[in-house]
């Protein structure tokens, strides 16, 4: 786990659904990274996010919050990604595409990720996490 108090920290999909749903621990940790201009995200949290049924309801919020904080999946961090979930699957520890691709993007960027969901990310070798 890594302490980022003055560094950016891509924030997984679970926290910002705390987030626009007023929830702790989510809530406070993506308020307090926006306002130290620390918080990043991913286009696979955007995905993610829209896929949700209360996108509708949450369009200009979310609109505002990832516009200009959102790290792409490029081919390099795409390739990474690629890489950690033909690993994990190999090692029978599979994590799912969206995780691995979101692993893949912090891996790439050398940025720790924030999120709830621990179990699943550390499983990935070299990937900083933030627990919230």
């Amino acid at each position: 786990m890594v302490d980022v108090a003055d560094a950016h920290v891509v924030i997984d999909t679970d926290l910002v659904v705390d987030f626009l749903r007023g929830h702790d621990p989510g809530r406070s940790f993506v308020r307090a990274a926006i306002h130290g201009r620390r918080a990043r995200f991913t286009t696979v949290s955007a995905f993610e996010l829209r896929l949700g049924g209360d996108f509708e309801e949450r369009r200009d919020r979310l609109a505002s919050l990832l516009t200009r904080r959102t790290i792409s999946l490029d081919v390099r961090s795409a390739l990474l990604a690629g890489e950690i979930h033909r690993s994990l699957l190999a090692q029978g520890r599979p994590i799912g595409v969206g995780d691995a691709m979101i692993a893949g993007i912090c891996r790439c960027h050398e940025l720790p990720l924030a999120t709830r969901n621990v179990r699943h990310f550390e499983r990935v070798p070299g990937l900083r996490l933030v627990t919230v």
